[in-house]
This record gives C-alpha cells, sequence and structure tokens, in this order.
C-alpha cells in the first residue's frame, strides 16, 4: 500500500474512534512510518488513537507527538483567539475609522495599525487580555493624526 492510501485509511480510521475529534489529528506518512501530531484532553485518547493506528497491518513504525491537554482552554486555536478579538473590537472600539490589524501566533496577539485615540488604543489591549486562550499582548497600535480625526468626541 503507498503512503497516500495508508494516510487515508488512518484518517478514516480515526473518524471511528469514540472520543476521539479527527481534525485535532494530524497524520502523515513517509515509506510506511505513520507520524501522528496534535492534541487531544485526556491520555486514554491518545493511547486509544495509538492503538488504533499502530494494529493496521500496512503500518511499520508510529512516531507520535500528540499532546494532552486537560484544560480545554488551551485548545483554543489562533484563528479562534484572532475572531473573538476582532470581533470586540469591531462592537466597541468608538472610532469609525480604525485601522486595527490583529496577529496571533501561538496564542500570543500582536496588534498593529492606527485608532482614534489613546483610549481606544488601551480598549483593544485590554479586551486582547481578557480574550479567552490568549497567552500575551504587544500592543503596536498608533492613534491616529489629528486632522483625520471625526468631529465626533472619543469614548471610553
Amino acid at each position: 500500500m503507498d503512503d497516500l492510501s495508508l494516510r487515508k485509511l488512518i484518517l478514516t480510521k480515526l473518524e471511528c474512534l469514540p472520543l476521539i475529534i479527527p481534525a485535532d489529528i494530524g497524520v502523515a506518512v513517509h515509506q510506511g512510518v505513520v507520524i501522528l501530531t496534535g492534541h487531544v484532553t485526556d491520555a486514554s485518547h491518545k493511547a486509544i488513537i495509538e492503538f488504533a493506528v499502530v494494529n493496521l497491518p500496512e503500518v511499520k513504525a508510529l512516531a507520535q507527538k500528540i499532546h494532552v491537554f486537560a484544560d480545554v482552554e488551551f485548545l483554543e486555536t489562533d484563528e479562534e483567539i484572532a475572531r473573538r478579538l476582532i470581533r470586540m473590537i469591531e462592537w466597541n472600539i468608538s472610532k469609525l475609522e480604525k485601522d486595527v490589524r490583529v496577529r496571533v501566533e501561538d496564542r500570543w496577539v500582536t496588534l498593529t495599525g492606527h485608532v482614534g485615540c489613546h483610549e481606544d488604543s488601551e480598549q483593544a489591549g485590554q479586551f486582547a487580555k481578557i480574550v479567552k486562550g490568549c497567552a500575551g499582548l504587544t500592543n503596536h497600535l498608533v492613534v491616529a493624526a489629528a486632522e483625520k480625526e471625526s468631529p465626533l468626541q472619543c469614548v471610553a
């Protein structure tokens, strides 16, 4: 069996396992050697996956890098953290003229761009600190030049 067919077989096997979220597990195969990556919420789930994969006759060897995270809070993805933060900023920053960019890497948030006033910058930073799963913050937001500000007052 070629590597691609074996990978598809393993992914199908993962779909059938109870308690397992297949999307949280990465599968790579090279010359019959299977590499598993990803995360699970319980050590028993990791054991279930290993047992299911290593007992397939086509598997020559198994290397696994599956991490167990008992605290579901740490399962928040960078994408989900970014989406939540963008929504919070869109709903709460007072200036209509805002250009805020959010970058999330390994759960660390970096804010760049322009806001209407200092309070908006501080508020965006506070939102980042309370978003579930955020590990830390670098705030590089700049207050827009006075001539770009609208006549509306900034409300903190």
